[in-house]
């Protein structure tokens, strides 16, 4: 396999992520790793075919094609054409493990990107740093590791949307959480209409939304409170009541929980 590739200091370095390697792989050859890498990658397909397996699925990786490896997580990819050639970064870091728990990216997954040279882009000022300076290259660097992940999650984020915005679509149940925050919300209401049994409703909106149905539905509701707050001389019973929360002690709770103070601590910061 010809291959070009850096492996940039990172001895003694407490950084929020950590370049262990970036590399071109010009003739990609077939990485079988049962045990998974050692560090976290993300590859990316530049020219050619490939195939890759992981977590029981398999995926073609065509050019524009890029695929995230959390380490430990056991895979295989080889090239399905000679001309195979693959982008490759593999990083850690101290933050590592809660931006990817953050980001949903705690699984394998594959995405089409929209606009490759976007993601070209951020490898190449990531090699662009650590070649101008060996010493603080890994600092100025270490950066753009987390704008790559935010772009990926992104990509990820997007591309599930398009495929339930079709038939059935999400925005009818964001629409309806809208419309009756002050009610009671069941999730088998929700689940009814994108079709879905609860279960696979729940999965589906996390992947879209980022978060569990009714995480989303407790937080517009605490953001719903917040202009009553300032704009009403409600109680603060009567504005949970108002959101939907009959509960005046669950209410703070939560408001507090979300926001760092109280209800009538944010009132009296914020109101007129």
């Amino acid at each position: 396999m010809k291959s070009e590739a850096m492996f940039p200091n990172h001895k003694n370095m407490d950084l929020p992520f950590i370049i262990h390697a970036i590399g071109t792989a010009q003739k990609q050859v077939r990485r079988k790793r049962d045990e998974g890498a050692l560090n976290t990658q993300v590859i990316y397909g530049a020219q050619g075919q490939g195939r890759l397996t992981v977590e029981g699925h398999t995926y073609d990786i065509h050019p524009g094609t890029c695929f995230y490896l959390p380490k430990g997580i056991a895979h295989d990819y080889w090239p399905l054409t000679p001309d195979w050639q693959t982008n490759w970064l593999c990083f850690d870091g101290r933050c590592l493990p809660d931006t990817l728990c953050s980001l949903g990216l705690e699984h394998a997954c594959v995405v089409d990107l929209p606009d490759p040279t976007r993601f070209d882009a951020l490898f190449k000022n990531v090699l662009t740093e650590l070649h101008a300076d060996p010493v603080f290259g890994q600092m100025r660097a270490s950066p753009y590791v987390y704008r790559i992940l935010v772009e990926f999650h992104m990509i990820k984020k997007e591309q599930i949307e398009q495929q339930y915005h079709r038939t059935p679509k999400l925005k009818p149940v964001l629409d309806y959480i809208e419309e009756h925050l002050q009610d009671v919300i069941t999730l088998e209401k929700l689940a009814q209409l994108m079709n879905l049994t609860p279960q696979h409703f729940c999965r589906v909106f996390k992947d879209c939304i980022g978060e569990r149905p009714f995480q989303y539905i407790l937080k517009r509701r605490i953001q719903v409170s917040k202009r009553f707050l300032v704009d009403s001389e409600y109680r603060v019973s009567e504005i949970g009541r108002r959101v939907g929360i009959e509960n005046s002690s669950y209410f703070c709770y939560n408001f507090k929980r979300l926001e760092g103070m109280t209800p009538t601590e944010f009132r009296a910061m914020y109101a007129d």
